[in-house]
């Protein structure tokens, strides 16, 4: 890796659910989230399928990223390997124990694992506590709660409730092509990299002893744990879902201070991209943006921090 980062923070999150008034409503009920926006897309470059189709953006009290952008559309297949690309969104809360029994109330929501506490201080992470559920569209949410501090940073914190998405889960059975993209061409870089057989993370998600993984949890440009990091899992091909199963988590964006810089690396590493545009529909139109895709096929959407026009 070479440069600085090109990627500054984790804007939204975008997922595919099939009742969005229902989803939008669980989310600022159930955990606080607030409304932001609402519309409808049009056909934009990279938005593959997703014309005509209303949206809801709902953010964190006191927080302008992080967000996560429900689009109206279908339910993520539950098969019993893992979901393949992008997957699971993380927020912080400020009591994990106290929203799973929020959760508990939401029509269709199944836990997964009960809160449990995880010590990763020796891959200099820190003490905390985390669950995992399976969401009515098919993918996962992650609660989590510092109980302990890093060395050298700062862990996220929620101000009231719920804070922001400040990891999101990627899997592949490519992780080079994958750790490639986001660690070496957009500069993403490690806060932990670790190959495991055992151990918390083969707990969370039922996957036998023995079955190696690959793990980098690659931050964004921020100073400390930065302000969105993606969890990039390497697994064998036989535990992940098949290629190409539709809904779901659908794309995450990240803001970038030198937008071309990004696509020109992007395109340098071979990946594939949309040229760079100016959307007119969704929650950061107006802001010049390219999707780029990923070994999974995943899309991220790299925006520029401000809109065209805009010099402040």
């Amino acid at each position: 890796m070479s440069g600085a980062p090109l990627v500054d923070e984790l804007a939204c999150a975008w997922i595919e659910v099939p009742d969005l008034a229902a989803a939008a409503a669980g989310l600022r009920d159930v955990l606080g989230l607030e409304p932001r926006a609402d519309g409808t897309l049009a056909a934009e470059p990279g938005l593959d399928g997703w014309a005509g189709r209303p949206w809801a953006l709902l953010g964190p009290p006191g927080f302008t990223y992080g967000m996560v952008c429900l689009v109206e559309g279908e339910a993520r297949p539950v098969t019993p390997e893992l979901p393949r690309g992008w997957d699971s969104v993380e927020l912080i809360v400020e009591d994990v124990d106290a929203a799973a029994g929020r959760l508990a109330g939401w029509p269709g929501v199944r836990p997964v694992i009960e809160p449990f506490t995880t010590d990763l201080s020796d891959l200099g992470s820190n003490v905390h506590r985390s669950g995992v559920w399976r969401m009515p569209w098919g993918t996962h949410l992650i609660l989590t709660t510092g109980i302990t501090e890093p060395q050298g940073r700062r862990f996220p914190s929620a101000r009231q409730g719920t804070g922001p998405v400040f990891e999101v889960h990627l899997r592949t059975d490519d992780h080079d092509t994958t750790q490639r993209l986001y660690g070496e061409n957009l500069g993403m870089p490690a806060l932990m990299a670790a190959d495991f057989t055992n151990g918390p993370l083969h707990r969370a998600w039922g996957i036998p002893d023995g079955t190696p993984v690959r793990m980098s949890l690659l931050k964004s440009g921020r100073e400390g744990t930065g302000k969105g990091a993606i969890e990039l899992q390497g697994h064998p091909a036989a535990t992940l879902d098949p290629p190409g199963l539709p809904g779901g988590t659908g794309m995450v964006s990240y803001t970038c201070a030198d937008l071309d810089a990004a696509h020109a690396a992007v395109l340098a590493g071979g990946h594939r991209a949309t040229a760079p545009a100016v959307p007119a529909t969704g929650p950061l139109a107006g802001r010049r943006s390219f999707v780029a895709y990923g070994a999974e096929g995943e899309r991220v959407h790299l925006v520029a921090h401000r809109q065209e026009g805009d010099s402040r």
